[in-house]
């Protein structure tokens, strides 16, 4: 009888650590923190993408601008070389505009150079920040299957601890389980094992007098210390 009155504290244990996982849920602040970080990388990720697509477009600009003035120079040393008369009023003009061309190149490919540096930079943390995105996105629906497949099995415990306790009252005399429920709302547990003379329920040792009831087969056999009962020797009825 004392077993089955251990079996129900321990089932009762169960569903007591069950409800609170039910409560709280598995993982829940982990949960929680992952779609913060999540959000945090997105936000990373979209603002280096803005950015990317804002330095390729300024690169295309460049590359057009850079093909017009290279046109332009073309034409103009044309005319330069191509003129058969000796106006050096012109040739001056012709020359400064081509010298200023000529500047204005080399500063668009210097400039398109280091936003083709800046495209480069950008697409690498891109890819990173991506990367980073996958692994937390995976990371969180693994630990949410996690999460789920922990409150499937833990429902499960919780009814088949439930059906024992059942099972173990039904076999439990009334005036036991009466005095066993009455001794578990106040104590939490109601009964407890005798380990070498020592209460599993209050950790202290139990008298001479105690073993002795044990012993001679009493009824029921309360702990000195703690009260808890520690021997049932009745009839089961």
């Amino acid at each position: 009888m004392l077993d089955l009155l251990l079996k129900i504290q321990q089932d009762r244990e169960i569903i007591k650590k069950a409800e609170k996982v039910l409560k709280e849920r598995p993982n829940n602040d982990f949960m929680k923190e992952k779609k913060k970080q999540f959000d945090e990388k997105k936000s990373e990720y979209k603002n280096v993408d803005s950015k990317l697509k804002m330095v390729k477009e300024s690169i295309e600009q460049f590359e057009k601008k850079l093909q017009d003035v290279r046109k332009e120079l073309k034409q103009e040393e044309g005319k330069l070389y191509g003129n058969m008369k000796y106006d050096l009023k012109f040739i001056n003009t012709l020359e400064k505009s081509i010298k200023l061309k000529e500047d204005e190149i080399k500063d668009l490919e210097e400039k398109s150079l280091d936003m083709m540096c800046e495209e480069e930079d950008l697409s690498k943390e891109r890819d990173v920040l991506r990367k980073k995105l996958i692994d937390i996105k995976d990371e969180f629906y693994e630990n949410k299957k996690f999460g789920n497949d922990k409150i499937i099995e833990t429902k499960k415990n919780m009814e088949e601890a439930e059906k024992d306790i059942l099972n173990c009252e039904k076999k439990l005399p009334p005036r036991l389980l009466d005095k066993f429920n009455e001794l578990c709302s106040v104590k939490g547990t109601g009964a407890a094992k005798i380990l070498n003379g020592v209460c599993s329920g209050c950790r202290m040792k139990v008298s001479a007098v105690t073993i002795d009831e044990i012993k001679n087969h009493k009824n029921i056999v309360y702990c000195d210390n703690c009260g808890r009962i520690i021997y049932y020797g009745g009839d089961s009825k």
